[in-house]
């Protein structure tokens, strides 16, 4: 499981804020992957009807600030993940070679967008579909038309307050169900000061995610931009330290008893296992008369299915009454 620390609009055009937001996630936090959303063109983002036209067109990077704060990411430990809001903002993003491109789910089916992603896209670049406040079709549709086998569905939108109805784990688990070989990321916005803030975004990870994103600021509780779902670098890290523990408690996932399980598993001292109730004969023929299941203290290497599947073979040997039964026991 990965953790995704992300930065939105936050920066509010304030470059020098953003550098220093980038450089703390790249060197202070135990994120795996930064995000950064990337506008070009911003009037192909947003037309200037938008009540927020005139806030946020001032706010756009330029192609040489954005080379600068990823150069930060890229000389950390750190992925990159980079969200494209216009048709050149995907080919400048591209020309880094980011781990992850993404389309934000209010573009997701922008026929635009899509058409230059799939012209970039590499067969290593992770895509990551944005789903939140989207129905299967729209799903369904930018995922035939990329193509693209490196696909991960990100569920999540931003709603403020956060109603817990709305995040719906139930509705995310069977869209997940219907794509079985897809990787699958929860993007969480809970509000920045609810007393549910950590144990929602594990909740949400305990649903079988690949990924968690969590907005993160530098000034925790300071109203910005985006600021009512960011947690602070402390918050995020104590973050990162549980969805480890819960990373160690879904385990591999293999069918076959680990290490642990074994170990509880002896019959005898911890399950029951079959012994004698009455001496028997060599060649009498075994049946269930002349045992118990019970836990003794010496180990068999027969599973009560075994001593069941037993039943009807001759015995190898005299035995004494109370003597654990073993395969060895049996011609």
């Amino acid at each position: 499981m990965k953790l995704i620390a992300e930065t939105a609009w936050h920066h509010q055009g304030d470059f020098e804020f953003m550098k220093d937001l980038i450089f703390k996630i790249s060197n202070e936090t135990q994120a795996d992957v930064v995000k950064m959303h990337i506008t070009i063109d911003f009037d192909e983002y947003m037309d200037k009807s938008h009540l927020a036209y005139d806030l946020l067109k001032p706010w756009v990077f330029t192609k040489e600030q954005w080379g600068a704060l990823i150069e930060i990411v890229r000389k950390s430990n750190k992925e990159l993940m980079l969200l494209a809001n216009d048709t050149e903002a995907v080919m400048f993003a591209s020309s880094f070679k980011p781990e992850y491109m993404e389309i934000h789910s209010v573009c997701l089916n922008d026929l635009f967008l899509l058409k230059k992603m799939k012209e970039v896209l590499t067969p290593e670049t992770k895509m990551i579909l944005g789903v939140g406040g989207t129905d299967l079709y729209e799903i369904e549709y930018a995922m035939n038309y990329l193509e693209h086998a490196n696909t991960i569905l990100m569920f999540g939108f931003q709603n403020y307050p956060t109603i817990y109805k709305n995040v719906n784990f139930k509705k995310m688990r069977k869209i997940m169900d219907l794509y079985p070989c897809l990787e699958f990321g929860y993007a969480d916005h809970t509000v920045w000061n609810s007393p549910h803030n950590e144990l929602v975004t594990l909740l949400g990870a305990a649903n079988g995610m690949d990924y968690i994103e969590k907005h993160v600021s530098t000034l925790y509780g300071e109203e910005r931009v985006d600021w009512a779902a960011a947690i602070s670098i402390d918050m995020f890290n104590s973050l990162a330290k549980n969805l480890k523990l819960l990373e160690e408690l879904n385990g591999d996932g293999k069918l076959e008893m680990n290490e642990g399980e074994l170990k509880y598993s002896v019959f005898g001292p911890m399950k029951k296992a079959a012994i004698l109730i009455r001496d028997v004969k060599k060649d009498e023929i075994f049946s269930e008369d002349m045992i118990k299941f019970t836990r003794t203290q010496s180990i068999s290497d027969m599973s009560q299915i075994d001593i069941i599947n037993s039943f009807g073979k001759k015995l190898q040997t005299d035995m004494r009454e109370g003597e654990v039964l073993m395969h060895s026991s049996f011609l």
